[in-house]
């Protein structure tokens, strides 16, 4: 399984058959792909899966929770539209029933599983100098690597940022539905603080964490004031590298130059938060995010930590999003 948008979390951080992180080969190699409840746009390639090595493309199944929803730009083998829990509680009826009375594993389940498995584990294992890297200036992994080990297992992480968020839609994986937020695939920078407001109150008991990168700070962080005003305690963490990276480095890679990408460096967002009722401190050195973090967590407060990271960091992607 491969998760996206609010159906991370269906499937636990580590489980076995969690394999967002071998998304790549898992892509390449099938044979049949069922997308529920996301769209065929640029995150999944447009709907186009398999085919590596001469091999047919992939037959895709599209499920959706309106006929509105479903693919129109190109061919599916099946499409169905309605309440999603229906849909899989009958398929999970019927799949023993297609693969024949008796049968008690399907038939790739000792094979491509352990592959993707294999997959997932090897490309975590080669993310773990980056989640600890003493760089100076700070790599923006340092964040996430610090970040992980102090989420509980029904935190709220909400995103609200370009190549700072995409990092976290990369490294944080919630363990429970409902553990993440983000502004879907359009953008739509500034949901963030609407987000934290909403998902304090629906979870009061709860950690609620807001990434923002310094540009979506930019668009609502004034929103802090309403944390403020009705007491509601969020960790607010600022990557903040001064530029808009989601527009310049693209920009540098198609044209060989950049206009109107540039921030504020090293700006004191969190002079905001505290200006406003809350608190908040900056950080320059690796070493100082995780006391920085169980301070934030330990305020009571809406409390903002504003990271500066090294603007030379750009997030590796690619345009289909596979």
């Amino acid at each position: 399984m491969i998760a996206n948008g609010q159906g991370r979390g269906i499937l636990p951080a580590g489980h076995d058959l969690l394999v967002t992180r071998a998304r790549s080969m898992a892509f390449a190699d099938a044979d049949l792909v069922v997308v529920a409840g996301a769209p065929l746009d640029f995150r999944l390639g447009y709907g186009e899966f398999g085919g590596r090595d001469g091999r047919p493309a992939a037959r895709v199944v599209h499920v959706a929770d309106s006929p509105g929803q479903i693919a129109a730009h190109g061919t599916l083998a099946a499409s169905a539209a309605g309440d999603l829990t229906s849909f899989f509680t009958e398929l999970a009826s019927a799949v023993p029933a297609a693969l024949g009375a008796g049968a008690g594993r399907l038939p790739w389940a000792d094979t491509w599983v352990p592959q993707l498995a294999a997959a997932t584990a090897k490309a975590v294992a080669a993310d773990q100098p980056l989640l600890a890297a003493d760089a100076d200036p700070i790599h923006p992994m340092r964040i996430y690597g610090e970040l992980a080990r102090l989420l509980d297992d029904d935190a709220v992480v909400i995103g609200d940022g370009g190549d700072f968020v995409s990092y976290a839609g990369k490294y944080i994986e919630p363990a429970r539905p409902g553990g993440w937020l983000d502004p879907g695939p359009f953008g739509c920078l500034g949901t963030g603080l609407g987000y934290a407001i909403a998902a304090r109150i629906a979870r009061p008991s709860a950690q609620v964490v807001l990434l923002l990168g310094d540009g979506a700070a930019g668009f609502s962080l004034m929103d802090a004031d309403t944390l403020v005003r009705h007491r509601l305690p969020v960790v607010m963490i600022c990557g903040n590298n001064g530029i808009w990276a989601l527009e310049k480095y693209p920009m540098r890679a198609l044209y060989g130059y950049d206009v109107v990408a540039e921030l504020q460096p090293g700006c004191r967002y969190d002079e905001v938060v505290r200006a406003l009722g809350g608190a908040g401190e900056t950080v320059t050195r690796p070493g100082d995010i995780a006391p920085a973090l169980r301070r934030a967590f330990d305020a009571g407060v809406p409390y903002l930590v504003n990271v500066i990271t090294d603007p030379a960091v750009a997030y590796p992607r690619s345009t289909t999003g596979i």
